[in-house]
């Protein structure tokens, strides 16, 4: 199925409301439909969009990709972004239509494959989460390259610098703020929940033992965990975390020890959770089609990420 993701003007996103004659009636969903034989994904969006809304489809990029399993038979979920068209938005097909902002939306009857998306879009999230790596370059080398990623569209970045004293990590912290203060990048610092409130950051990245640990995550604080296996994201999933980073999908220096799951094992955990997911694990922009394809909704990277 291809699936669209309207995005209007004011920020607010598209849904429509499955009719009674339809499964899951009453639900609301994003436009889309069935594609026919011998049409790709992209042909079947805009036909499908066109058919339903009455519009013409000028601008849009093809996101992740989602697999639900129901009834022993696999529906293969195909997202786009639009965010430009011809025509007035209508329910063509008789169905209610609504515009709606998901950082309010209560979004109790949206349809479950539609969740993950509601998620990541109510969060805002990047295709990019970007990982310090301070300590493997020179400080000059390392704000260089920040600067130049704030600059190709950077919206996210972990503060992760394990092997720096107290007082050198908070100068960092201290550092980076200045650089992005006038910018729409959000920082999160790894693990310290009490750092980021002191600084104030936008949120917290909890390792895997915080994960067990903590009994309640910060509500208002952006909070991304760390999963390796299925439970993991259960978990973070049962303490509404916004996001979840998976992996490691390839050998990386972070986990030199570590066995990498791949993508075939990637795509079978994402499969089987709602949390939007990052891939994580030897990643550079070149993985970003793969991440998406394999159904998470981007990468994470600290060390491809700095270098051309």
């Amino acid at each position: 199925m291809a699936v669209g993701i309207l995005k209007d003007s004011d920020g607010k996103y598209l849904l429509g409301k499955r009719l009674d004659s339809q499964s899951w009636a009453g639900w609301w969903e994003f436009p889309g439909g069935k594609l026919e034989t011998n049409e790709n994904p992209s042909e079947a969006l805009k036909r499908e969009i066109y058919e339903e809304l009455g519009v013409t489809i000028n601008k849009y990029r093809q996101w992740t990709t989602r697999r639900v399993i129901e009834k022993n038979k696999i529906t293969i979920l195909y997202f786009f972004l639009i965010t430009s068209w011809t025509g007035m938005v209508e329910g063509m097909e008789g169905q209610k239509l609504q515009w709606v902002d998901f950082k309010t939306y209560n979004a109790t009857k949206v349809l479950p494959p539609n969740q993950v998306i509601q998620h990541a879009l109510k969060n805002d999230l990047p295709d990019i989460y970007a990982i310090t790596d301070f300590q493997e370059t020179s400080s000059d080398n390392f704000f260089q390259a920040l600067k130049r990623q704030v600059d190709d569209g950077l919206r996210l970045i972990q503060i992760r610098e394990k092997n720096l004293t107290a007082t050198e990590l908070e100068a960092l912290i201290t550092r980076i703020k200045i650089i992005l203060k006038h910018t729409n990048v959000r920082i999160i610092i790894n693990s310290n929940i009490s750092l980021a409130y002191k600084y104030q950051l936008d949120g917290v990245h909890l390792n895997s033992k915080q994960l067990y640990e903590l009994k309640y995550f910060p509500k208002d604080l952006l909070v991304g965990v760390s999963c390796h296996s299925a439970k993991d994201l259960e978990v973070a999933e049962e303490k509404n975390a916004d996001f979840a980073v998976l992996g490691s999908v390839k050998e990386t220096l972070t986990h030199a020890n570590l066995k990498p799951i791949g993508w075939k094992k990637f795509n079978k955990l994402v499969d089987n959770s709602n949390i939007p997911i990052y891939s994580i694990g030897g990643m550079t922009n070149n993985d970003i089609p793969s991440s998406f394809n394999f159904g998470a909704i981007g990468i994470a990277s600290q060390r491809g990420i700095w270098t051309r």
